[in-house]
């Protein structure tokens, strides 16, 4: 019998030192699913965009991995016309679905309908991403939320022996977003006084890479979240376009500069040495010289709220997301405490998660269901064969697989 022949594929990645696990689950499922004939090309080295354009008409799909796309357009731009040329189909999948001060929601959507991309997977519920990219008439938005990638995330620590009850990794959520939830939420666990007592260990300070990520979350019992992603999604980038403009106004005003992102001035920061860049940053936030994207990060949440968020209504469709984070608690069994959410219709409340409230009303009775140890093995167990059957990375290539095949 006659093999099938295999997707011949070519998966653009930047590889730019970031440390989100995902950028590297989705590369290996593409590099380890028999269907797909992959071939990962990093967008970074200008010689590379020569080497595509030769070579873009062999291959019957073309992916952008979230990492070409989520922090800056200003790398994967200059590709637009060679994946004009491409023979095969298109599969554009986005990072940072959210509104960020120099990432430009309203540059990926035209970047996405220039290119006319043939799938856009997003991370969103499916009503949520079709409302996103509406304008792009010549693509299929796609559902394509992470997802566990069981060779890296496992329990490899029995439940027993794990020192933390409650571990956190993340960062802050910044007050542009226009959502403190997250961070009300870890502020809460750091702060409160249980009884019994908890062991926790919550830093947004730090991010570490993926196999580090899995050894702290086989070091916790428990873990504390939200979706990922804001509650005032725009298509149009108005408000935090509006909330830059502010905030520069008032650095400026206060006789300092403010350092646009993407600029000449950023590019020639990042070009120096970490380790002189940790020393000059102080003498220069001191002098009033700030890049926009930190500026933002530090302002005040209360003050971004009042003034651009208070009267805001949000969109006709729930744009928060579940995270990869998520499915890399799921893989290690590490029970999760969440504020209620859709999750993508993938998690549900007291099925696969603890739930809370979003005022944290009911915090004490959710903490006390974890303390129950049968309790929190069973949910985690339950949780853990669920997605193993129907939420891995090999899931989702199933998934992908199908859409080409069916042209």
């Amino acid at each position: 019998m006659k093999r099938p022949s295999r997707i011949r594929t070519l998966v653009l990645r930047l590889r730019a030192g970031s440390r989100h696990s995902y950028y590297d689950d989705w590369e290996d499922a593409f590099i380890g699913h028999p269907a797909f004939d992959a071939a990962p090309v990093d967008i970074r080295p200008e010689r590379n965009l020569t080497r595509i354009r030769k070579n873009i008409g062999e291959y019957d799909l073309v992916v952008l991995l979230h990492s070409t796309n989520a922090d800056s357009m200003r790398d994967l731009g200059g590709y637009a016309g060679v994946l004009c040329e491409r023979r095969g189909k298109l599969l554009a999948l986005v990072g940072n679905e959210v509104n960020l001060p120099g990432v430009s929601m309203v540059e990926k959507i035209a970047f996405l309908r220039r290119v006319e991309a043939d799938f856009i997977g997003t991370q969103l519920p499916l009503d949520a991403g079709e409302w996103l990219y509406a304008e792009c008439n010549s693509s299929r938005v796609v559902p394509l939320p992470h997802a566990l990638n069981p060779a890296s995330f496992r329990p490899v620590v029995p439940r027993d022996r794990r020192e933390i009850d409650i571990g956190v990794r993340s960062f802050a959520y910044y007050p542009f977003l226009g959502d403190d939830e997250r961070n009300r939420l870890l502020r809460f666990f750091s702060t409160h006084l249980f009884e019994p007592p908890l062991s926790i260990d919550i830093r947004t300070d730090v991010r570490l890479t993926r196999a580090g990520w899995a050894n702290f979350l086989n070091r916790c019992k428990g873990t504390v979240s939200t979706e990922a992603g804001s509650y005032f999604l725009e298509r149009d980038d108005r408000t935090v376009e509006a909330i830059r403009d502010f905030l520069a106004e008032k650095n400026e005003g206060e006789g300092g500069y403010t350092v646009p992102k993407g600029s000449i001035v950023e590019k020639a920061w990042y070009s120096i040495p970490p380790s002189l860049r940790k020393v000059l940053k102080r003498t220069l936030v001191s002098a009033g010289i700030r890049n926009e994207s930190t500026m933002a990060a530090t302002a005040s949440f209360r003050e971004i709220e009042e003034r651009f968020f208070r009267d805001r209504s949000r969109p006709p469709v729930h744009t928060k997301a579940i995270s990869s984070r998520h499915f890399d608690a799921v893989g290690t069994k590490t029970c999760q405490i969440l504020v209620r959410g859709m999750y993508n219709g993938i998690l549900r409340p007291d099925e696969h998660y603890i739930p809370l409230e979003n005022d944290l009303s009911n915090v004490e009775e959710a903490v006390s269901r974890f303390q129950d140890a049968s309790f929190r093995s069973a949910m985690v167990d339950r949780t853990y064969e669920y997605v193993v059957q129907e939420h891995t990375y090999r899931n989702r290539m199933a998934e992908i697989q199908r859409w080409i095949e069916a042209g």
